[in-house]
């Protein structure tokens, strides 16, 4: 087998965390070898036990201990929210009480100058955490995402309709005086309309990019498909070319030639419309909210 890069990959999501790294294999070597005395893995194996690991149903003593510091903790709940959500940047100081704690529980790792959730299996729990919490608070979204409406026969995922639906989601359910909540909560709204549609059938991922533009590139993957997603807010058409440069840059990271643009437009008399944009060699379905 191609243990480099096996190891590669398993290193991706954990970041090297010890405990995870375990988890993984042991969800390898017990769940998902189809044949016990096979001792071949490949790189599928170690998507699928992501999968595992951050289903949200899915709980072990370390989930348990992150949650709980998170709920006894507003000050570190609030900074968590602000980095793994916001994209947020914080310089690395451990002389900081509330930063310091993060790190000390294994939430946080330095990268280079700045603070980040310390691996993407934790970045997606969190994220799945939070979600949750914005679904019990606020009702209305599972209405709009019945899976059924969105995957065909072939049990093939339409994003182009979830963003389509999302749309009108929001337009219908949100006006001006929740432009402060949509602000700090527009990309949060949007994982919690997409969960009740890709649980069970799939899982993502999220990269909050640190810019002007405080975008998050998701990665859905459903059965055997694959959609990146980018969700950020309107700041002008400057922004809106740099945004679709990255985005094309983050799809040939994945061997993508289509991808996806949800954009939160704040200004006044702003229009609720799409657009399908050729940027070089990509096709990218646009969405305005």
């Amino acid at each position: 087998m191609d243990i480099q890069a096996i190891a590669e990959k398993l290193y991706f999501y954990t970041s090297g965390y010890p405990f995870l790294v375990s988890k993984m294999c042991k969800i390898i070597d017990e769940e998902i070898l189809p044949d016990k005395n096979e001792n071949k893995w490949n790189i599928d194996y170690v998507d699928r036990a992501y999968k595992s690991i951050t289903y949200p149903a899915y709980s072990t003593t370390i989930f348990d201990d992150l949650f709980k510091n998170l709920e006894n903790n507003p000050l570190l709940f609030d900074l968590v929210y602000k980095v793994a959500i916001d994209g947020e940047k914080f310089a690395l100081d451990i002389n900081n009480p509330i930063l310091n704690l993060g790190i000390l529980y294994g939430i946080f790792c330095n990268s280079g100058d700045s603070l980040k959730i310390h691996n993407h299996i934790f970045n997606t729990r969190i994220c799945n955490y939070l979600t949750s919490k914005l679904e019990t608070s606020k009702s209305g979204i599972t209405e709009y995402s019945y899976k059924e409406d969105f995957v065909d026969e072939n049990n093939q995922l339409n994003m182009k309709l979830v963003l389509q639906k999302f749309q009108k989601f929001y337009k219908e359910q949100f006006s001006r005086k929740d432009q402060k909540f949509i602000e700090r909560e527009g990309r949060l709204l949007f994982l919690a309309f997409l969960k009740p549609i890709i649980n069970g059938d799939g899982y993502d991922f999220k990269e909050v990019t640190i810019s002007k533009e405080n975008r998050m590139d998701i990665v859905v993957t459903f059965q055997n498909q694959r959609f990146v997603i980018e969700v950020k807010i309107w700041y002008g058409e400057e922004y809106h070319q740099r945004g679709l440069k990255q985005l094309s840059n983050y799809l040939d990271t994945y061997s993508q030639k289509e991808g996806y643009l949800l954009i939160f437009d704040f200004n006044i008399g702003k229009q609720y419309h799409e657009e399908m944009i050729q940027y070089a060699d990509k096709q990218i379905f646009a969405v305005w909210v």
